[in-house]
């Protein structure tokens, strides 16, 4: 004979409500409406549920807690209507690292992709995705150690590996020789942060160096590239900017700037090179743990973050490697000059 299901409180383990027949469906419908990221809650499976108020700072009241409570009992009740059923009709989310990474078979086969900041996070997630699914990789990166790490992921993938800096002329020259005349996509990840600093506190040399690798870095290789995209009137160039590409409230004045000048720089290039055969495009990722450092608790950082995720770092930067190899590949034949978000819905919070 099965065990009666026993009721929720305030006091119920998060686990048991996320395990519990009616319990999770009240959890996740209610408090996704108070949180982007409801996934987090596997966090802190084995906190009482009266610990979400503490841990949203306020966000999520003691009365909310009771409301929830009180729906899911009323669920469990067998004098319950069917007609009041829908109320509560979320299943819970897929634990935060079950996502597989869908490869699809050969669709790089015969093209050769340069991608920069390959050698960690989301350029790194990019240049392994690219060529699992048959291309070969020009990967770039400044870091020797780094890229040792990557060619020695697996060595089956046609992947090379040259040290270099974007933001350098001689550097750029050097991958488009080893690109020998054929480049099909480019993916630009490469970029370093601004520590939140706000605009009266910015030196010169901050805002040069965060110019000079995310902006004049993607400057310089599409420029040098998109010629050799020209004589074969066909190719694929994806931009990452960031949610500070979008607004003023994500970092400091530097990286804000140079985020809304890739998006600028994006969107031109789409203009005047879509006639042409090339597509031009960009995503927008939320922050990753495997991304760019900054220091979010600066004064100049005030604006929103994004909810803590428990998913893995390769995990995070392999999601929006999806959408830049969707972009790279003839999958998106028709789509450029797109700013596509792959943020799990932070910027629309």
């Amino acid at each position: 004979m099965p065990h009666p299901v026993q009721p929720l409180t305030i006091d119920s383990l998060i686990g048991d409500w996320l395990d519990h027949p009616a319990g999770h469906t009240v959890m996740i419908d209610l408090l996704a409406r108070r949180s982007p990221d409801a996934r987090a809650l596997y966090a802190v499976r084995k906190l009482p549920l009266s610990s979400l108020v503490t841990l949203s700072n306020g966000v999520v009241t003691t009365d909310y807690l009771d409301l929830m409570v009180e729906a899911a009992n009323r669920l469990m009740d067998e004098s319950v209507q069917p007609a009041t059923a829908h109320l509560f009709p979320s299943a819970p989310p897929p634990a935060p690292n079950d996502w597989v990474e869908p490869l699809v078979e050969g669709r790089f086969d015969g093209k050769t992709v340069v991608v920069s900041g390959a050698a960690s996070g989301i350029g790194r997630a990019t240049a392994l995705r690219v060529a699992r699914e048959g291309g070969h990789v020009i990967a770039v990166d400044l870091s020797t150690l780094r890229m040792e790490a990557l060619l020695e992921t697996d060595t089956d993938l046609d992947i090379s590996g040259v040290v270099a800096d974007i933001s350098n002329q001689s550097d750029v020259n050097k991958i488009a020789v080893m690109a020998q005349g054929r480049v099909d996509g480019l993916a630009v990840v490469a970029g370093i942060a601004d520590n939140m600093v706000a605009l009266h506190e910015v030196e010169d040399e901050l805002w040069e160096s965060v110019f000079r690798i995310n902006v004049d870095g993607p400057f310089r290789l599409s420029r040098a590239l998109i010629p050799l995209m020209l004589s074969r009137g066909t190719g694929s160039i994806v931009n990452v900017s960031s949610q500070a590409g979008l607004r003023g409230s994500i970092a400091g004045a530097a990286y804000t700037a140079s985020k809304h000048a890739v998006i600028g720089l994006t969107r031109s290039a789409a203009f005047i090179y879509s006639p042409r055969g090339i597509r031009v495009n960009a995503v927008i990722p939320r922050p990753t743990r495997s991304a760019l450092e900054s220091n979010y608790g600066s004064l100049g950082g005030a604006g929103p973050l994004p909810s803590p995720t428990l998913t893995s770092p390769e995990i995070e930067s392999a999601q929006i490697a999806s959408p830049m190899a969707y972009l790279l590949s003839d999958d998106a034949a028709n789509v450029t000059g797109a700013i596509m978000p792959a943020d799990e819905g932070w910027g629309v919070a």
